[in-house]
This record gives structure tokens, sequence and C-alpha cells, in this order.
């Protein structure tokens, strides 16, 4: 099992990708949208990052106030998963739950804690962009 992880840096305006496996995928396991999860996961020794979001391996998206792990077909007006063009417009749409699973493709993350080695050290990639 494992996840990709993006890794925002509010400060720099940055998003980086990296692969979180076996160990590392362990550590997310269990956790929720909101979440603070010690960097070592991600390979950011010294860093603290919070869970802010995600999608599944087809592709639907966590939602963090839908509880559990599952993917429901909930009734939104808006937020995460739909955004309507009209006001007031509901509409009946398949999300995940906000849990972390083995089921979950993508975890998004930002930088709660900075540590002492600068971001671009720890991760020695390109941003993603």
């Amino acid at each position: 099992m494992d996840f990709r992880v993006v890794i925002s840096d509010p400060q720099s305006g940055k998003a980086y990708q990296v692969e979180a496996k076996d160990a590392a995928a362990n550590k997310f396991l269990g956790r929720k949208i909101g979440d603070v999860v010690e960097g070592d996961a991600v390979g950011m020794t010294g860093y603290t990052v919070q869970i802010t979001g995600g999608s599944d391996r087809e592709g639907f998206p966590l939602r963090h106030d839908l509880p559990g792990s599952k993917r429901r077909k909930i009734l939104i007006t808006g937020g995460t998963g739909y955004h309507s063009l009209v006001k007031g417009c509901r509409r009946r749409k398949s999300v995940h739950g906000r849990d972390i699973s083995a089921d979950v493709g993508q975890i998004n993350v930002k930088i709660a804690e900075r540590g002492a080695k600068s971001v671009d050290e720890l991760l020695g990639a390109a941003p993603s962009e």
C-alpha cells in the first residue's frame, strides 16, 4: 500500500509531491482530515504536517464533514465535491469520508511546523506546478 502525498508550503506557495510507502504510509492510516502527523512519514524530519484533504483511488474527493472511510452519495449544496453556479442548487454526489484508509490514493497536507533544514534540502525535488 502506498499513497501519493502532496505537500504544500504556505510560506513559499510551492507544492511538492512524494510517495509514502509501507511503514510511512501506515502513519497516515486511521487519521482524518485536520490531524497533525510527524513529517518523518514523508521524509521531512523535524517537521509536522497537517492533513487537509485528498482523494480515493478512483478520484472521488475526501470531504471533511463526512465521517467514516467509505464512499457515499450525499445531497450537497457546495463545498468539497460540488460547486454550484446557481445559488441554492443541491445535487447528489459521490464523495469519500474524512478518514484515511487503504482505498485512498492521494493525501494533501500542509506544513504545520517547520524544522531546522529547508524544504528544498529535505525533499530534493523540484516543486510541482
